[in-house]
């Protein structure tokens, strides 16, 4: 959550924040472009309605001015501010890593400032500074420019300018609120929650010249001072744009996808080979996608870290193989394909139900297996592993899956009952760990 905005907290809280002490508090000034040193002992002034100790400052403000406030040192501390006995704000929490706020001034005046300890147990040496916001001047952004400004009411908007094709990174970033960043213009619809950092909005996108909007949203009605970025780079060489471009058989293939889109290749295949496709990426979390004409694979993080792979024996043929992003953001990955002989034997193994089948699962692979129904009825379909291994089954037709199990009631290995109508699957073995081999046995029956 957000640090609370302005002028939205109870009273009930200022009033906790102004509980009586045994004497009042010194009160030092504070410039609006400067800081000040203080240390929270057992001998500051203490609030008797948590049990936390708070040091004061005073801090003269025009009308309209507004300045960001931020808390350092050992101190796990909190800030809050008021005027005239009313709370402007303050931080919600003391999190052991400094704490922000920025306020504005609705009337000119002294705005007290109380640094708090977190709780009873918070004491030590703090630095506070303030740094005066200064307003955006209303012009249209451009590349490598960063604003600061003041959301009144829920939504913002501003022109951005884009002179140079590039990859552009526009953030929008708050300690008073829950952001979210749109972007529109020149056919580009594109818009971002918490894409950032926490709650903070992070949109990523290839953007031709022309003029473009950005709105600045919060989710709930509080206000507060923001920070709104832009920054280009320019487009990676060979980048691809376009669904449904070529993969190389041995190579290497770069593309952008946004937060909510999906990339496709169209991979082919002269003869069996065992084929291995990885998708990395430095800006988003890849979930990987391979597709024939009656079977579907994908992973998310079996290339280790947030990378994705997977690595199958395929038939000649014509496959598609798609990227996405499953963390919210945008970016530019890169997806490899690499190939090696494959193994002697059927690239599918016929499954007959009655008659057991054994087989070997290699670590980042999957056995698939090619099951004819005879006709319709209610079938059980059971996976044995050996040595502790946790299997999974995936029962899939035309492509699609229809079910799918991990464990039984009883074990690690699953047991699928189903109805199943007359005709030919496809049946995955693998396990819930990308990592995970091992032998197994395989037996669908008929009750």
């Amino acid at each position: 959550m957000k640090r609370l905005a302005a002028g939205l907290l109870t009273l009930a809280i200022a009033a906790g924040l102004n509980a009586p002490v045994h004497a009042a508090p010194t009160i030092r000034p504070l410039p609006s472009n400067g800081e000040a040193a203080g240390e929270i002992t057992s001998a500051t002034a203490l609030n008797y309605s948590d049990g936390s100790r708070s040091q004061l400052f005073s801090l003269q403000l025009a009308a309209g001015q507004a300045v960001s406030l931020k808390l350092d040192g050992p101190l796990n501390g909190t800030l809050a501010v008021f005027h005239r006995d009313m709370l402007v704000g303050r931080t919600e929490c003391g999190c052991g890593e400094g704490a922000q706020l920025s306020v504005r001034a609705d009337k000119a005046g002294p705005y007290l400032i109380a640094v708090s300890g977190a709780d009873a147990r918070a004491f030590g040496p703090f630095h506070l500074t303030a740094t005066p916001i200064v307003a955006y001047d209303g012009k249209p952004l451009a590349a490598g420019q960063r604003i600061t400004d003041w959301l009144v009411g829920e939504r913002q908007t501003y022109t951005l300018q884009v002179d140079a094709p590039g990859l552009y990174t526009v953030s929008l970033e708050s300690d008073a609120f829950d952001t979210r960043l749109e972007l529109s213009g020149n056919g580009v619809t594109l818009e971002d929650d918490d894409g950032g950092n926490g709650t903070d909005s992070r949109l990523v996108a290839p953007l031709q010249p022309g003029r473009y909007t950005l709105t600045a949203n919060a989710f709930s009605r509080n206000g507060g001072a923001f920070y709104l970025g832009v920054e280009r780079a320019d487009f990676p060489e060979g980048l691809v744009f376009e669904d449904g471009s070529a993969l190389p058989l041995e190579g290497l293939a770069s593309s952008f996808v946004g937060a909510d889109q999906t990339r496709s290749f169209v991979f082919s295949l002269p003869e069996r080979r065992r084929v291995q496709f990885d998708a990395s990426s430095g800006d988003i979390d890849p979930f990987l996608t391979l597709q024939g004409a009656d079977f579907t694979l994908t992973d998310d993080d079996g290339g280790g870290a947030v990378n994705a792979r997977l690595s199958q024996v395929l038939d000649p043929g014509e496959y598609n193989v798609s990227v996405r992003s499953v963390n919210g953001r945008g970016g530019i990955f890169q997806l490899a394909t690499s190939t090696a002989p494959a193994p002697d034997g059927p690239t599918r193994p016929v499954l007959v139900p009655g008659r057991e089948t054994s087989g070997q699962l290699i670590a980042g692979s999957r056995s698939l297996y090619t099951l004819e129904v005879p006709r319709k009825g209610h079938y059980v379909i059971s996976m044995t592993g050996s040595n502790g291994l946790d299997g999974m089954i995936t029962l899939m037709r035309d492509g699609e899956e229809v079910a799918s199990q991990d464990d039984s009631d009883t074990s690690l290995d699953p047991q699928l009952e189903i109805e199943l109508d007359a005709g030919r699957y496809i049946l995955m073995a693998h396990s819930f760990d990308p990592y995970a081999a091992g032998t197994y046995r395989l037996l669908v029956r008929r009750r």
